[in-house]
């Protein structure tokens, strides 16, 4: 499957992409809330223990599949979708074997551009979801980073700005991207031959 107005804004632990995603949602753009959190306060709602902490193959087993699922759910929406966090990097954390993850992730593509959150210590907030210092959780950006740019993603740092900054930069890039698509969807052979 692949689909290039599926855009992933990944990156660094409480750098803001969350807090963007939500303001992308609030002005009426389909989202996709990251697998991973979405496991934790459904879990936490249950009055069920946190997986992560008992069982981390367990819990990066479900969250990989719980995206997976997002993925397929995904297609039916209208573009664009935002997605918080994406399958590649799922699949760096669950350790699978390369050619499973290569060939995972070539069957659920997204648009050829990640928006990255560096990690931003002057907004970094600890709480009940996000324990780990500002450090730990800076730590996994570069892995993160890695999965994208190695399953052959390009990579759009986001500006250290406002959010409403933010939701127009990501909606800019978008616009540039879809005309580049039309463009070339009306002039195949050029397509062909730059690409």
């Amino acid at each position: 499957m692949s689909s290039q107005h599926f855009y992933v804004i990944t990156g660094a632990s409480g750098a803001g992409k969350s807090t963007l995603i939500a303001a992308l949602a609030g002005r009426g753009y389909r989202t996709v809330p990251e697998a991973g959190l979405a496991i934790l306060r459904e879990r936490r709602d249950r009055g069920v223990g946190a997986l992560l902490s008992t069982d981390r193959a367990a819990f990066l087993e479900a969250v990989l599949a719980r995206s997976l699922e997002d993925y397929t759910r995904a297609i039916a929406l209208g573009p664009p979708v935002f997605f918080d966090r994406g399958i590649p990097e799922w699949l760096r954390f669950a350790g699978c074997g390369e050619m499973h993850c290569n060939t995972v992730a070539a069957r659920h593509r997204y648009a050829s551009t990640v928006f990255v959150a560096e990690p931003w210590p002057e907004i970094y907030v600890q709480d009940h979801e996000r324990v780990h210092s500002f450090n730990k959780a800076a730590a996994s950006y570069e892995r993160t980073i890695s999965a994208y740019t190695q399953a052959g993603y390009e990579t759009c740092i986001l500006p250290k700005a406002s959010v409403q900054e933010r939701v127009a930069f990501v909606l800019a890039h978008v616009a540039a991207g879809a005309q580049q698509i039309a463009a070339a969807d009306r002039h195949p052979a050029t397509r062909a031959v730059g690409g």
